[in-house]
């Protein structure tokens, strides 16, 4: 996945890359940049018990990984209550 600027908003997107790379991806996903970092974020910090700042070089250290899979769709209200998480494998 990729990070996509969205215009005007002060977050962006994370996209499937096979489109990008001229691909066809069978279950392309998206999400919202802000939504999915508050997840990661709060799942780490839940995992370690680290209460201050966190960098990107943590995450990677730590080796975390996050699933993104097609979850609900739609532009109903229901897509503003933040990531599905009850498909997310453990």
């Amino acid at each position: 996945m990729y990070y996509r600027v969205r215009k005007p908003y002060p977050y962006g997107d994370y996209v499937c890359a096979a489109p990008a790379s001229g691909l066809r991806c069978p279950a392309a996903a998206a999400m919202r940049s802000d939504w999915l970092e508050d997840y990661v974020l709060s799942r780490y910090r839940a995992a370690t018990g680290v209460c201050g700042p966190v960098s990107r070089t943590d995450l990677l250290a730590a080796g975390t990984r996050v699933i993104v899979s097609k979850g609900r769709c739609g532009g109903g209200a229901e897509r503003l209550v933040g990531p599905d998480t009850s498909r997310r494998r453990s």
